[in-house]
């Protein structure tokens, strides 16, 4: 079958000569857009700044000013929060300020006017991607709202975009009211176990081609251990199987207590299926009703598991960063100290809201009456530490002199695309899925970013009560 150009698929080409097994051998269409939850059938392009409807970019603003102010006011009088004040977070803020601020300003002016994300068709900026652990369902906005000085935090031109699982922030369970109100904070739908090949993380990538800054939580889970969480390496006839599986709290405590084992089917357990796995080490049991042993991620059997050699992180950080049509910065930073305010059980891996969260004496350690103080443990103080930049040329460029030319997608969405239905799953999977060698520069990036984050994680661990921090 004929392949199409690139240039109608909202994709760079790699070019006319290459040779490139990374493009040639992923021939299958993905899965069908439209088919995926929280989907729209109708592609939605990355609206220019200057371009977006009013009603939006006032929705923006509101959501965007409205929560850093309520996290700012909450994080200075019940909490408190620490950055370390180095060489690398002035560096990040001067990339955010200087760098995707005059990114969006760009993205306004240089626009003709004739179509809303035309800036992205012909003017790749350098985008900005942030890393980071996750320990807890807080963290955004709880940390990232902190990062910015206020008078640039509130500002939905500097703010960050982000991925949020659909279960969690666009739940059928929540009012439209709440989910307008989370998407036009700048987050994104992701389908968690959907895979690399999801056309939501398309859209994601998409404003990362337009210069946006972007924050990924590559652990793709909430862990709360001094070292960097994620997958882990099962044991032969062993399935991962998430907390939220569980019906009732108490029932997977016992299960989990006891040892006991389920009989159920191995497909159910799985949390990603072949087509779309990004290093999943799931194991396929061959027997559809064989007696499994289950491992939830975050809790301590998972924990005194080995390291997956696949990796702990997840692969679609590395997708964004070789696929991007200008290699963007990548940042890292590591914090502690939410999981103070969301604990998580050991056992079963959930998430709950701290007791007595309004009773007692305030996070900020204030003396009560009879003269004691908090523990520190159970204060709540993030201490937050950015790390170097971290770079991917030589490995882009090893992978490139093997296997040709990279291709590239860009911020563009072509009339063919945005007309595209449940009907047609779109030639552009010939290029967005894939291939086996694709896939293995993936792995090699996250691994970078997954030694850099241990570095820092350990580092905020360790100086989580030090004394130097910047607080606004």
């Amino acid at each position: 079958r004929r392949r199409p150009h690139p240039d109608r698929l909202g994709l760079e080409d790699p070019t006319s000569t290459s040779t490139s097994t990374s493009t040639s051998t992923s021939t299958s269409l993905g899965p069908d857009r439209t088919a995926q939850t929280f989907c729209s059938p109708h592609t939605s392009p990355p609206w220019s700044r200057s371009h977006a409807p009013l009603l939006l970019s006032w929705a923006r603003g509101i959501s965007i000013g409205a929560t850093t102010l309520a996290i700012r006011l909450f994080m200075n009088t019940y909490g408190a929060y620490d950055i370390v004040d180095d060489e690398h977070y002035r560096y990040f803020l001067e990339t955010v300020v200087a760098g995707v601020g005059k990114n969006a300003a760009n993205n306004s002016n240089d626009d003709d006017g004739n179509d809303h994300n035309n800036n992205c068709n012909h003017h790749h900026h350098q985008g900005l991607i942030t890393v980071s652990n996750h320990r807890s369902l807080f963290d955004d906005p709880g940390v990232l709202s902190c990062l910015l000085p206020l008078p640039f935090a509130i500002q939905p031109k500097y703010n960050r975009w982000g991925i949020c699982s659909q279960e969690y922030c666009f739940n059928d369970a929540l009012p439209g009211l709440i989910k307008g109100y989370i998407g036009a904070g700048q987050v994104l739908p992701i389908c968690r176990g959907g895979g690399i090949n999801q056309k939501l993380l398309l859209d994601f990538a998409r404003h990362l081609a337009c210069g946006e800054w972007c924050h990924v939580f590559p652990e793709g889970g909430v862990w709360q251990w001094d070292e960097v969480g994620g997958r882990r390496e099962l044991p032969r006839g062993s399935v991962l199987r998430l907390s939220s599986d569980f019906a009732r709290d108490d029932a997977s405590k016992d299960f989990l207590t006891q040892g006991k084992t389920t009989t159920t089917t191995a497909t159910a357990m799985t949390t990603t299926n072949d087509d779309d796995e990004d290093g999943d080490d799931s194991h396929d049991i061959g027997n559809e009703h064989a007696t499994n042993r289950i491992v939830i991620p975050a809790t301590k059997m998972q924990k005194s598991l080995k390291p997956s050699p696949k990796g702990k992180l997840k692969w679609g950080v590395g997708k964004l960063i070789a696929h991007a049509p200008t290699t963007p910065k990548v940042i890292p930073f590591a914090h502690c100290g939410m999981e103070t305010l969301l604990p998580q059980d050991e056992l079963t891996g959930k998430t709950k809201l701290r007791k007595n969260i309004f009773g007692g004496f305030p996070f900020f350690g204030i003396s009560r009456d009879d003269g004691e103080h908090e523990p520190d443990n159970e204060r709540l103080r993030v201490r937050i530490q950015f790390g170097p930049e971290i770079t991917f040329d030589d490995l882009i460029s090893k992978h490139e002199a093997k296997y040709g030319k990279l291709w590239k997608y860009s911020g563009k969405v072509t009339p063919e695309e945005e007309l595209e239905t449940g009907r047609s799953r779109g030639e552009f999977h010939k290029y967005w899925d894939s291939s086996k060698e694709e896939r293995e520069l993936y792995s090699l990036i996250a691994k970078r970013i997954e030694e850099r984050m241990e570095v820092l994680t350990k580092e905020v661990h360790e100086g989580r009560w030090g004394k130097q921090k910047r607080k606004d």
